[in-house]
């Protein structure tokens, strides 16, 4: 047998096990909460509601480009619903900060809304709870009291 033929399951092993390496790095996405979210329509929320059309916008400064929503984490609670917004990744290094575009998407909830407070999660820690979009802590919509 040649040199080549003997080192071949040796090379191929290796690209192999390279090739795999680069998918996982190539696959791996944040999920860390990287946007903000506003009501589009804060009059058309109520006790029923399951579905959810946000506004979303990317904190980061990204040249006025906010990008799609890559995942959605939505934390339940009796008194208030937490919703988290991740945006795809950057692209490059330097980005211009004249503010990013509002981008719509429309968040299905598993359950209805019930008498629960929506909540921005991007407001609840990190960097970015200090921002002027959580000046109200970010809560996002609280149902109507009783009676009214």
């Amino acid at each position: 047998m040649s040199v080549f033929g003997r080192k071949l399951p040796r090379i191929a092993g290796a690209g192999l096990l390279l090739a795999s390496a680069l998918a996982g790095c190539a696959a791996q996405v944040s999920d860390e909460v990287n946007a903000q979210w506003t009501l589009l329509d804060p009059a058309g929320v109520n006790a029923s509601s399951t579905s959810l059309d946000l506004g979303v916008m990317r904190l980061a400064c990204s040249s006025g480009v906010t990008g799609e929503v890559t995942a959605t984490q939505v934390e339940l609670s009796n008194g208030q619903i937490a919703i988290g917004i991740v945006v795809e990744p950057l692209e490059g290094e330097a980005h211009a900060c004249q503010g990013n575009e509002t981008a719509p998407y429309t968040l299905e909830l598993q359950e209805p809304v019930g008498d629960r407070t929506l909540i921005d999660a991007s407001c609840l820690e990190g960097e970015w709870h200090k921002t002027p979009g959580c000046s109200d802590s970010g809560i996002r919509w609280t149902p109507p009291a009783n009676g009214s």
